[in-house]
């Protein structure tokens, strides 16, 4: 608070000795009277400093992965916290803990801090951040509990620049975080984090919580797509993900943060890349024992920046792509054959996501005379959007064809959610619970509609 003496005036010399005493004797430092000409502030306490990060870890394990969540908690505790950084966690599981609780995770090492399932322990931090531990399970698929994680973890440690991390299994555009504790009444299924929900949760949290995340993060399969990234375009600075799926062992967080505790003044970009550079070098080390079950990872980095201007060249291309199909300017057979060319990896267990590499599909459309503007346009755009991709294969030396972000293009198989095998949006909502069209990025451009076109040229050949 500001405390500025007026100019003194002889005539009123008693009076502003008067206020000088007052002054200091509330303690502001200064043994004596002010000087006539000294009118600077009285000192207050300052704020204290804000740490450089907080990382908050938002482990959905209520499901197959519970094992593999209390896992990396203990890979957090290789390295734990620091005077500067914070990492704060959320964890539910199936069984192995009952409840769902806070962790601030300490260093110990190979020491057991928080969980140690033989002994049936869990040394949680519910009473610190929160005051208890939870009543019962929270939904992990319900957007109120992510936003009340952000808005606690926030205030418990508030910082410079943070982060959120969405761990679970992971489905693209359908969504994020299963839980299945949680089963929805109104349709028997498990809940989850649809895109649109978790978009809410993050957006209606920042409000909240008056911060803005410089990184999102999903350790979890197949959520590097446009649909997702354009959902928190405005919500993060970057966002890590990958096009492909990832192994149930998921991040090595002790190599994904010991660059940052060594120097907390790593900025968004730099820590995205040491996450990376942590996950590529860990998956490197079993790549000749199949990486898990999978062909290979890949795990990237995208610029939510440039995002809004890749949505519109797709825009421009869903509409030159569609004229094309209805033309019969190029085969149905050719534009299947450029479809198909996805990253390897989409296809597990027998199933093929129809999820498609933008710059691998934009590649083999701008060899169609027609496309070749539009499909170039959006090409120009992926190194900015994505500028950092890595992977690794099985052999070392396979390469993925990857350029680091998907688009849900159904030209090729009919699969992915049934939604568009119905003539309207409301009719596939009464069947099957149908959030593409509610995404952003549908809204906004015309790719949900060219998208319907060719889901339905497909079920047609299927029928």
């Amino acid at each position: 608070m500001k405390k500025i003496l007026g100019a003194i005036f002889a005539s009123i010399l008693v009076l502003a000795l008067a206020v000088s005493a007052a002054i200091s004797s509330a303690g502001n430092g200064n043994d004596g009277l002010m000087g006539a000409d000294d009118t600077d502030e009285a000192p207050v306490a300052a704020d204290p400093e804000l740490d450089d990060w907080t990382i908050m870890a938002y482990l959905a394990g209520d499901n197959n992965l519970e094992t593999y969540a209390l896992d990396d908690l203990d890979e957090m505790e290789l390295i734990g916290s620091s005077d500067t950084v914070n990492i704060i966690v959320l964890v539910d599981t199936l069984s192995l803990i009952e409840g769902t609780h806070w962790y601030v995770v300490d260093a110990v090492g190979d020491e057991i801090d928080h969980i140690d399932l033989a002994n049936g322990s869990n040394a949680c931090d519910c009473e610190d951040v929160v005051g208890a531990c939870a009543e019962d399970d929270l939904n992990m698929g319900d957007g109120e509990t992510l936003k009340d994680f952000i808005v606690t973890a926030a205030a418990y440690a508030p910082a410079e620049n943070y982060m959120l991390i969405l761990w679970d299994h992971g489905g693209g555009w359908y969504g994020v975080c299963w839980d299945e504790s949680s089963v929805r009444e109104e349709d028997g299924r498990v809940d989850r984090l649809t895109v649109d929900e978790l978009g809410n949760a993050i957006r209606e949290a920042e409000e909240e919580a008056g911060i803005r995340f410089s990184i999102i993060g999903f350790d979890a399969c197949l959520m590097s797509m446009i649909e997702v990234a354009y959902e928190v375009r405005d919500l993060a600075d970057y966002m890590i993900s990958s096009v492909t799926g990832i192994p149930m062992a998921g991040w090595p967080y002790d190599l994904s943060f010991d660059e940052l505790i060594a120097d907390s003044s790593l900025d968004a970009l730099e820590l995205s890349d040491a996450i990376i550079d942590g996950y590529i070098e860990y998956y490197s080390l079993c790549a000749g024992e199949g990486l898990g079950g999978w062909m290979g990872v890949t795990l990237n980095v995208i610029d939510l920046s440039v995002i809004g201007d890749l949505a519109l060249a797709i825009d421009e291309l869903s509409y030159d792509l569609q004229e094309v199909f209805e033309s019969g300017e190029a085969s149905r057979g050719e534009l299947l054959s450029i479809a198909n060319a996805l990253t390897p990896a989409l296809e597990m267990s027998g199933q093929a996501f129809a999820y498609a590499d933008i710059g691998v599909l934009a590649e083999g459309l701008a060899g169609i005379e027609s496309l070749e503007a539009s499909a170039t346009a959006v090409l120009e755009l992926m190194p900015a959007a994505v500028p950092i991709v890595e992977w690794v294969s099985q052999t070392y030396g396979g390469a993925f064809n990857t350029t680091g972000l998907t688009v849900y293009f159904p030209a090729a198989y009919y699969f992915t959610y049934l939604d568009y095998a119905y003539e309207t949006a409301e009719e596939a909502a009464e069947n099957d619970e149908l959030i593409y069209y509610g995404l952003d990025f549908a809204v906004d451009t015309n790719w949900d509609e060219f998208a319907l076109y060719t889901c339905r040229a497909v079920v047609e050949v299927v029928e």
